[in-house]
């Protein structure tokens, strides 16, 4: 069974790393159109990935198919094996190995965070790769395979819940490939459509306003300047990309039923509280920070919620409450089914709505009061599911704020950066701030960030999964 399960494994990692190697043609043309000396770097990798792809896919050949635990196995070593192989350009350019690996897992796992110190030093070649490499993370990397290879079969079904392990999975159409078409297909447009807006009507040049959507879509946050969106100083620019955050915040089951004229999706229990998380939240920044930096307020608020990690202002030196506040939406994150991070705002609507029912029962214990949402009941599979992850997210983020606290950093720096790197924001407070990056924690520090990036990416349970004896044994 572990033979059979390493193999199968193994070939269809393969598979997706052959067509994973495309994507540096996009640097390498880039490279050569502006004239880089180290064009070869983005061939190199090509072949490289290409190599290794072929080899997997040939050496270990199989008919197996894809069953349940093969997805966890699947899933989490691609997520491995790509940043892995994504740190080749950067160790190219010169960047340490833990240092490009740390950059290439925050790119594909949205989080943003970096170690660059002045992110104008890489070629523009590097930069386009850095916001690929984000917008390929964004909607999922085997989302994309599942779409493009239907000689997946059924077996696509257990990649796509594994890279998409929310607590209330839902099919836009029977077929998981017809499923990851649709997805794919919507942010691609959203995407073609912010890069017009910014490029014609905020007059960003066209290779930021790529970057920046690629970025701004997948709530990624890398921008092709050190000081993030603040460096351009255009509140035109701001308002489009503060649209589209809050439209990659969603779910893109509500984006394809609105665009199928499905207006009762907008009653959504889960949307009308990210409203509400999100008119709270604002209102309290603008108050705390004064009526003129509204506009600062708005855009930290949707930035840090949605999990995408772009910067106008040094909300680090805040008020302690904006901050704590902050720290809080780091840690709900955005809707289930979107390209944010975090705990999620269904999960928090689940475990509210729990609550309430508890204290009911506490009142008439013999009393049968459903758990509802969206007016349907919730079975108790998905509220145990709930509990587990929410106990296990605050587990893991706990031991490794307290593991960051011994290797030196302070309780601000700690929990911020692993709040950041768990729920795949990007910049965090103290020493991890909006100003500063990642470059001066120790080495043992950023080995246990770039494993809360995978394990959040993730949402925990396929990265654990793959340490289970029970799972090899079958």
């Amino acid at each position: 069974m572990v033979r059979q399960r390493v193999r199968i494994t193994l070939h269809i990692i393969g598979s997706f790393l052959k067509y994973f190697a495309l994507a540096y043609i996009a640097p390498l043309v880039t490279a050569l159109y502006y004239g880089e000396e180290k064009w070869y770097i983005y061939l190199y990798a090509l072949l490289l990935t290409l190599g290794i792809g072929l080899i997997l896919e040939f050496r270990f050949k199989t008919e197996k198919v894809i069953e349940r635990a093969d997805g966890f196995t699947i899933v989490a070593f691609t997520w491995l094996l790509i940043p892995l192989l994504g740190t080749l350009p950067y160790v190219f350019l010169g960047l340490g190995f833990l240092d490009a690996f740390f950059e290439a897992m925050s790119g594909f796992t949205t989080t943003g965070a970096t170690i660059l110190k002045v992110v104008e030093d890489l070629p523009m070649s590097a930069l386009l790769w850095r916001s690929l490499t984000q917008w390929l993370g964004g909607m999922g990397v085997i989302a994309l395979f599942v779409a493009i290879l239907p000689r997946l079969g059924v077996g696509g079904s257990q990649l796509f819940d594994r890279e998409f392990p929310g607590p209330l999975p839902e099919r836009l159409r029977p077929r998981f490939t017809t499923t990851a078409r649709i997805l794919w297909a919507i942010y691609v447009a959203f995407t073609a459509v912010e890069i017009a807006l910014l490029y014609f009507l905020a007059r960003l040049p066209l290779f930021d306003s790529t970057c920046i959507s690629f970025s701004t879509l997948s709530t990624g946050g890398f921008t092709p300047t050190t000081a993030s969106i603040g460096s351009y100083g255009n509140p035109l620019a701001e308002y489009i990309i503060m649209a589209f955050m809050f439209l990659a915040g969603m779910s893109f089951i509500i984006h394809y039923q609105v665009l199928q004229r499905n207006w009762k999706v907008i009653k959504d229990d889960e949307f009308r509280l990210y409203l509400i998380i999100l008119v709270v939240a604002i209102s309290l920044l603008v108050l705390s920070e004064g009526l003129t930096s509204y506009r600062e307020g708005i855009f930290q608020a949707l930035s840090i919620m949605t999990t995408t990690g772009f910067v106008t202002a040094n909300f680090g030196s805040w008020h302690s409450g904006a901050r704590m506040l902050l720290l809080a939406l780091m840690f709900i994150g955005a809707c289930g089914g979107s390209t944010g991070g975090g705990i999620k705002v269904v999960r928090a609507l689940t475990l509210m709505k729990h609550t309430r029912v508890m204290m009911m029962r506490a009142i008439s214990p013999k009393a049968v009061i459903p758990l509802k949402y969206n007016r349907k009941p919730l079975s108790e599979g998905i509220i145990r599911d709930v509990i587990s992850f929410f106990f296990f997210y605050v587990l893991v983020a706990v031991v490794a704020s307290v593991t960051l606290g011994f290797l030196g950093l302070d309780l601000e720096t700690a929990i911020s950066a692993v709040a950041a790197t768990l729920g795949n924001v990007g910049p965090g407070l103290g020493g991890v701030g909006p100003t500063l990056n990642y470059a001066s924690l120790p080495g043992a520090a950023k080995v246990i960030l770039i494993m809360c990036m995978w394990l959040g990416r993730l949402e925990l349970f396929t990265v654990f999964m793959i340490f289970s004896p029970r799972l090899w044994r079958g």
